[in-house]
């Protein structure tokens, strides 16, 4: 009976914590903007930074447990024309629970930029800063590292 009560009223956090968030999927937003130096930022949605000069049309690739062998693509997308970005988020409970996430910002004439942290509350922004530049590979397209080793075999 006990354990039935316990389960119940997990069931009602939860249920309120999808309300809470008006059951929208969780979506990383931020902006993309030029700068001097080349990172990616969480901030708080009132940091300055995020009034810069958009970056429209660049490439972005988000990962999950990017330092693992299993990471895996969990949201790719493109900046606005005005540099902003909503980025939609494929995991479970994502928002709710903690995830380590890599995201990769690529434009053919920037240096890119690589950013890795735990997936931001809904309250929080991506801050995308990039500098001019040459393009290049960041390792992010290989999505399996022991898939990638058999082929070697």
């Amino acid at each position: 009976m006990r354990k039935a009560k316990l389960i119940a009223f997990c069931f009602m956090v939860l249920g309120a914590g999808l309300c809470a968030t008006g059951c929208e999927s969780y979506a990383l937003r931020g902006r993309v903007v030029r700068g001097d130096v080349s990172y990616v930022a969480v901030v708080n949605a009132d940091d300055p930074r995020l009034d810069g000069e958009g970056l429209p049309g660049v490439s972005l690739h988000l990962q999950s447990d990017p330092g693992r062998l299993n990471r895996k693509t969990v949201g790719r997308g493109v900046s606005e024309a005005t540099g902003d970005i909503r980025l939609p988020v494929d995991l479970a409970g994502a928002g709710l629970l903690h995830y380590d996430v890599g995201l990769f910002a690529r434009r053919s004439d920037h240096t890119p930029a690589t950013g890795f942290f735990e997936l931001p509350s809904s309250k929080k922004r991506i801050l995308i800063v990039m500098a001019k530049g040459v393009d290049r590979e960041l390792g992010e397209l290989r999505e399996n590292l022991r898939d990638q080793a058999s082929q070697y075999r």
